[in-house]
């Protein structure tokens, strides 16, 4: 827990500190199962009394901090902000947080999900997802001999780790968040523990060695992983090998290695699921506000978090297990899980229903909020690397309505939010344009992206088939845009990708990509809610150097920049006719895009 609260107080040393929770995971699976296991092995175990037991173990805690959670909301935060962090409360209650932040925020790392209160229960709800499937998957595989116990669960786990990997390559977002590809950090730690059920270590050195090797694979994962790496997959498995065997080294009186032993330490790990639970929405919240997470911020935020933490666990998660195991299980279901959640979706479907209470602020900010919310930009049409191949589709066609294709538009994520420009644009000048956009991938012959090898060759592969079927379609217009790389051999790859372009007799338009403006998507209607005088505007930057040289090279191809009606002098503003132009602090939502295209008609430019 400590490394998850360091890294997400931006300690740069503890860049790898999410895997906290991949730590959590293993030792809840130690600790269910070897409960499990034993009762069941007694034949005792019953599915009622555990999930009881799950119930007084993470509801209350969980249903304090989602109600305080959306109460500040209701008054910090605009209306689509509060609409779904209400939605993000009643989703983790529920146990299915984890698929709501991936199909809302998808990356987690993005800025966007800094900023969402309750963003951590995802990994309750993959601990609940678990509990639904292990303690019947134990029961099944206990029915087998003894003798393949052990070796059906290993068997399991290592496909489990298989399937991680694989989809960590595949779908990074999905896999960071959802129950497959984790499945196997907490199948190691019920591996553990049934290991242990049956074989003790015997000597204390034993048990030193696995706690040091133990300890030694956790602080290299917290020091040398980052939000870039590949994740969960095989990187997931050291830090959960570590947590392994320093749970395996603890088990033997006497081990050498004491650290989690000692007074601050115990105290930290009693307080650890009440603390995992209130610092992040404290930490989103200062991120909301644009407060700067310093070094005495950051001590501020941490003594608060383990004093809230402290009064959570004294108040509300010792009374309610104590008093919870003496109730029967309907008393507990109806009383501490049914109740509280239909309050919630009572009191959850109010905000929903009054679309996050606009009156609270300037009508502006409500305005904003849906030009942030609006999207048209037909996702199918731009797809993830897991599906280069595909081709391109007939609902995806842009500008004018006709039966004849004028030409196609290829790129990474940048080009599919030019769609709406491209769009108003096609139809003013007659023309009609194929979307055939991939995220990511810059449409440059040979490009090489700087993420994992899956996505360098996700990317090369798109590319090849995105200019190949402009030499086998003979279109009549190519447009390439992208978020283009500032290094020089990008540029010199680009020219001759155009050249290519060129060669098919197709005309070329190269649309320069709009200016990254910091806050682009909240500061506006921040300013607006807070009243603050600061100014949202962002330095421009300009293009690559390379484009000028592009520019000489072709002077028979057609650019178009949107900064000229985003940007005046050096400085570039998020707000265009009173429209909210960013959905991110790179990203046009549609709307923006829409109107970047009337601006540019306006000006003479045209496709």
């Amino acid at each position: 827990m400590l490394s998850v609260l360091l890294q997400h107080l931006n300690c740069s040393i503890f860049s790898g500190g999410f895997v906290g929770v991949d730590i959590f995971f293993v030792l809840s699976g130690f600790l269910i199962t070897s409960q499990v296991y034993k009762e069941a092995r007694d034949g005792t175990f019953s599915l009622r009394q555990f999930y009881k037991r799950r119930i007084n173990r993470i509801l209350p805690a969980l249903l304090t901090v989602a109600i305080a959670t959306v109460a500040v909301g209701a008054i910090l935060i605009s209306p689509e902000d509060l609409v779904r962090l209400t939605k993000s409360a009643i989703s983790a209650t529920t146990g299915v947080s984890n698929v709501f932040f991936w199909s809302t925020y998808g990356t987690y790392f993005s800025a966007n999900a800094a900023e969402a209160p309750l963003l951590h229960t995802w990994s309750l709800g993959v601990e609940e997802q678990f509990y639904v499937i292990w303690p019947l998957l134990i029961l099944l595989l206990l029915k087998l001999n003894k003798r393949y116990w052990l070796a059906s669960f290993a068997l399991l786990t290592a496909g489990a780790i298989a399937v991680s990997q694989i989809g960590t390559s595949l779908v990074a977002s999905a896999s960071y968040y959802l129950l497959p590809t984790r499945f196997f950090e907490l199948m190691i730690g019920g591996m553990l523990a049934l290991i242990l059920s049956h074989k003790q270590l015997e000597s204390r050195y034993y048990s030193s060695l696995c706690s040091i090797v133990g300890f030694a694979l956790i602080a290299g994962s917290i020091l040398f992983l980052n939000k870039d790496s590949s994740f969960p997959g095989i990187n997931a498995l050291w830090p959960c090998l570590g947590a392994a065997l320093l749970i395996w080294g603890g088990t033997k009186p006497g081990s050498a290695f004491r650290i989690l032993t000692i007074r601050p330490m115990v105290f930290l790990g009693l307080i650890s699921y009440s603390l995992y639970l209130w610092h992040w929405p404290i930490i989103s919240y200062l991120n909301y506000l644009n407060i700067e997470i310093g070094p005495l911020v950051g001590s501020t935020v941490a003594v608060g978090s383990i004093l809230l933490a402290w009064l959570s666990w004294r108040f509300v998660e010792v009374p309610m297990r104590r008093s919870g195991a003496a109730l029967s299980f309907q008393r507990v279901f109806f009383l501490r899980f049914a109740i509280p959640i239909v309050a919630l979706f009572i009191v959850g479907g109010t905000i929903i229903h009054s679309n996050g209470f606009p009156q609270r602020f300037d009508p502006r900010v409500a305005e904003f909020d849906q030009m942030l919310d609006a999207n048209s930009l037909r996702p199918g049409c731009d797809v993830p690397t897991a599906m280069y191949a595909t081709l391109p589709s007939a609902n995806c066609r842009l500008g004018e309505k006709k039966a004849h294709l004028d030409g196609i538009l290829i790129g990474d994520s940048f080009a599919n939010h030019f769609t709406g420009m491209i769009d108003v644009m096609g139809k003013a000048n007659g023309l009609s344009f194929m979307d055939y956009t991939m995220q990511g991938c810059p449409p440059i012959l040979g490009y090489r992206t700087d993420k994992g090898a899956w996505y360098v060759r996700g990317c090369l592969k798109r590319n090849e088939m995105a200019y190949h079927l402009i030499a086998a379609n003979h279109y009549d217009r190519v447009i390439l845009a992208g978020h283009w790389p500032r290094n020089p051999e990008a540029g010199e790859q680009l020219a001759s990708s155009i050249g290519a372009v060129l060669k098919t007799g197709a005309k070329v338009t190269l649309i320069i990509n709009n200016e990254t403006i910091k806050g682009a998507a909240s500061c506006p209607s921040r300013r607006l809610m807070y009243r603050r005088r600061n100014s949202c505007d962002g330095l421009r930057q300009g293009p690559p150097e390379y484009i000028k040289k592009i520019r000489l090279e072709y002077p028979q191809v057609r650019f178009i920049d949107p900064n000229q009606v985003i940007c005046h002098a050096d400085k570039c503003s998020p707000v265009l006719n009173g429209k909210l132009l960013y959905k991110d602090d790179d990203h046009l939502n549609d709307i923006g895009s829409r109107e970047i295209g009337q601006e540019l008609l306006i000006k003479g430019v045209s496709l």
